[in-house]
């Protein structure tokens, strides 16, 4: 798998890249062959950044095309400039939805109940 981490240089009005991001990118990210997942988060120092995660290099390059042409074509107000990136292989995944998510179910599970045997 491969990571493209996109950090930009400005970025006012938060909530409104949050929502652009949600309405328009996303969808086209998730089109992409090789596209697994995308984040977005505001840095601490205020930089809006983003990390895609994709199945080959060949993917992560296609998805840091497209994200950049849909961010110049549709956020230039907020964010004027292209961004600093970074593209490279993962080398460790550790993400825990999943576990979480199995968690979730077994404490929803219906506690068994003896039948009077």
């Amino acid at each position: 798998m491969f990571v493209a981490i996109r950090k930009y240089a400005a970025g006012d009005r938060p909530e409104e890249i949050a929502r652009r991001v949600g309405e328009g990118l996303i969808p086209v990210l998730r089109a992409q062959p090789g596209f697994r997942a995308y984040y977005a988060f505001v840095s601490e120092d205020g930089h809006p950044v983003s990390v895609s995660v994709c199945d080959s290099r060949e993917a992560a390059s296609r998805s840091n095309d497209r994200a950049g042409a849909w961010v110049a074509a549709n956020m230039r107000d907020l964010i004027p400039d292209p961004p600093e990136v970074l593209l490279g292989p993962m080398l460790a995944d550790a993400a825990t939805l999943d576990e979480e998510v199995e968690q979730r179910r077994a404490s929803q599970a219906e506690p068994w109940v003896d039948g009077g045997v």
